[in-house]
């Protein structure tokens, strides 16, 4: 399916792990549990405060938190857990303004969402950040220069909250919101939940004249629930009910599966049956012409 010569894209090999199964650390790392690792894959964690030690974190992606009384192995679990699968808070200047410097080029403005909505003048740069700006630059290095320079994407918050606090990032208003929820949870989720938002941004700037076709090949897509279920913040079948139920929602989780694991998605399309490969292949070709025809491995 994939253009004849043409050379294929790779996403940084963080991202490319969205491809393959959440392989589970149980077993692994001493005291992990399914249910603890459950609780860590979404975002919980275990932290040492007042003479206590704490398991909890933000509810649902939102900005109000609960907390419940843990035990010192448990802290040290998910310590271990964070050093594999999480985000490190560690300051990266340089990391900074090379993202700085590539969304500028673009004419994309860099937000630090924790100084709140309204504070234009705050600066955008956060010392605990600097895993996230190389990972961020690094996905969006990867990306047709024309998925910058869109009207649909003009700014990028990192951190803080947004129009719905019930999940761990949003867009609105030409804007790709990564929540707090976001940057301090897994790698895992960081990443899937911004390809997943720049779904959005790459959505909202279809011409109808493409979003029509897409449209009707949603249809028996969606019916036969021909779609790929990829695990991060909500399981796979989760996301899978998810993308089925509406086609913005299918465009940007498309998006997301297209540019991070592009070998998996034609062998998927390959292996339908008739209907539903039809459908995938007129989805996939516009996908692959908007993207200036770059594909990704």
């Amino acid at each position: 399916m994939s253009a004849p010569g043409v050379p294929l894209r790779r996403m940084p090999p963080e991202a490319r792990e969205l491809g393959q199964a959440w392989r589970s650390r149980v077993g692994e790392i001493r005291d992990l549990t399914s249910e603890l690792e459950s609780e860590f894959r979404f975002g919980q964690k275990v932290i040492f405060f007042n003479g206590l030690y704490r398991l909890g974190g933000n509810i649902k992606g939102g900005s109000s938190a609960m907390w419940h009384v843990a035990s010192e192995a448990q802290f040290h679990t998910y310590t271990a857990w964070a050093a594999l699968e999480g985000i490190a808070t560690v300051e990266d200047r340089r990391a900074f303004d090379g993202l700085q410097a590539l969304l500028a080029r673009h004419g994309v403005r860099i937000r630090n969402g924790s100084h709140g909505r309204s504070a234009e003048a705050e600066p955008a740069y956060n010392r605990r950040h600097g895993v996230i700006y190389d990972l961020t630059a690094r996905v969006l290095g990867e990306l047709p220069a024309s998925h910058l320079s869109r009207d649909s994407f003009r700014s990028l918050q990192l951190g803080g909250w947004g129009p719905d606090g019930a999940k761990g990032s949003a867009y609105e208003d030409r804007t790709v919101m990564m929540y707090d929820f976001a940057l301090s949870g897994a790698r895992r989720t960081y990443l899937g939940l911004l390809l997943h938002e720049l779904g959005h941004a790459h959505e909202h700037a279809l011409e109808p004249w493409r979003r029509e076709p897409l449209g009707r090949a949603f249809e028996p897509i969606a019916r036969e629930g021909a779609v790929i279920g990829v695990e991060f913040l909500l399981d796979a079948t989760a996301r899978q009910v998810y993308q089925r139920s509406f086609l913005n929602e299918f465009l940007a989780e498309t998006y997301m599966i297209y540019t991070s694991q592009g070998q998996r998605l034609r062998e998927f399309i390959a292996g339908q049956p008739p209907r539903p490969r039809s459908a995938w292949e007129v989805v996939y070709h516009h996908f692959r012409e908007t993207f200036d025809g770059t594909e990704y491995e």
